[in-house]
């Protein structure tokens, strides 16, 4: 059920015990949404796995405390953040949840009692309407965790529209805080593991040209969607990076503005890959992950051909 921001209040206050519970590798929207909602109505923040480092480093600097793995069942609801689709949760996905969530695909609102799914930068501009429109204040710590999730999804708000520049706004006036600060949460310095990991990317990846397009992809063992970025930032117009985790795959991919604009959609793209490998996939259109079974080989094929496919 679809519900507005305006009726979050009454909907959460219906539960005594709540988790919210973020994806694998929670990143800082994950993480800065969870931490304001739990601030203003109450409940614990859960993440699957892990968190990402920027994650981390912002958990640290507000405060937040994540529990790695929690027991879903403990819990009256969980309401599932800044999340896609249920692969992002592995087995932690129960069978009844609440969705508050930024992304456009449909896979986990059918099955969720009550859910809020509006085309944003961020979940955190959602948060923060949904924070307004119940009468809630905010703490420097709960703006600063917003703020930083906000700068984190919109790359600094290289993508954002002009809704997200007011929230910002009205997030920094209310947190009473300076934007280097929300900067400085999210610094974390590249250690040797992901630089080496980026490096082994580059140097192995397969590179295709489709008419004045250039598509990358290649393999490595961690890190995959800072190897993905790294390869964009090189000269790639789409590339795609997959990494094998216990019997899964999981590739990530990023592509740039120009692609996204004539119509690459790596949310959709990856959804169909992930599908039709035993898994599934999403995220946005120009940064997006999926995890399935099978060969690392056959699953970046699979990728490249969709996306010539897609590129004019």
């Amino acid at each position: 059920m679809r519900i507005s921001e305006e009726q979050y209040g009454d909907h959460i206050g219906r539960y005594r015990s709540v988790l919210y519970l973020c994806h694998r590798n929670a990143d800082p929207d994950a993480v800065g949404c969870s931490f304001a909602l739990s601030r203003a109505f109450g409940g614990a923040i859960g993440a699957v796995d892990d968190l990402s480092r920027t994650g981390a480093s912002l958990a640290n600097v507000i405060g937040a405390h994540v529990l790695i793995n929690p027991r879903v069942e403990d819990y009256d609801l969980v309401v599932v953040v800044d999340t896609s689709v249920g692969m992002q949760l592995g087995d932690r996905l129960p069978a009844s949840y609440a969705l508050v969530d930024h992304h456009l695909d449909d896979g986990l609102l059918e099955s969720a009692l009550f859910y809020i799914q509006n085309p944003a930068n961020s979940t955190a501009e959602i948060v923060w309407t949904i924070l307004k429109e119940n009468g809630k204040k905010v703490d420097k710590m709960a703006a600063l965790g917003l703020l930083a999730g906000m700068i984190a999804d919109t790359g600094r708000f290289k993508r954002a529209t002009p809704n997200a520049f007011l929230a910002a706004s009205e997030i920094l006036e209310a947190g009473g805080f300076a934007y280097e600060e929300a900067l400085e949460a999210l610094f974390v310095p590249a250690n040797i593991s992901q630089r080496i990991a980026v490096l082994k990317a580059a140097s192995r990846s397969q590179v295709m040209r489709q008419g004045d397009w250039l598509v990358a992809c290649t393999a490595v063992n961690s890190f995959e969607g800072s190897a993905a970025k790294a390869l964009v930032d090189l000269g790639a117009d789409a590339a795609f990076v997959a990494g094998r985790h216990g019997d899964r795959v999981r590739v990530s991919a990023r592509c740039s503005r120009e692609a996204a604009r004539r119509g690459l959609n790596l949310a959709k793209l990856l959804g169909e890959v992930g599908k039709a490998h035993g898994g599934d996939g999403g995220g946005h259109r120009s940064a997006a992950a999926l995890e399935a079974a099978g060969e690392p080989s056959a699953i970046l094929d699979a990728c490249r051909k969709k996306a010539a496919e897609s590129l004019p």
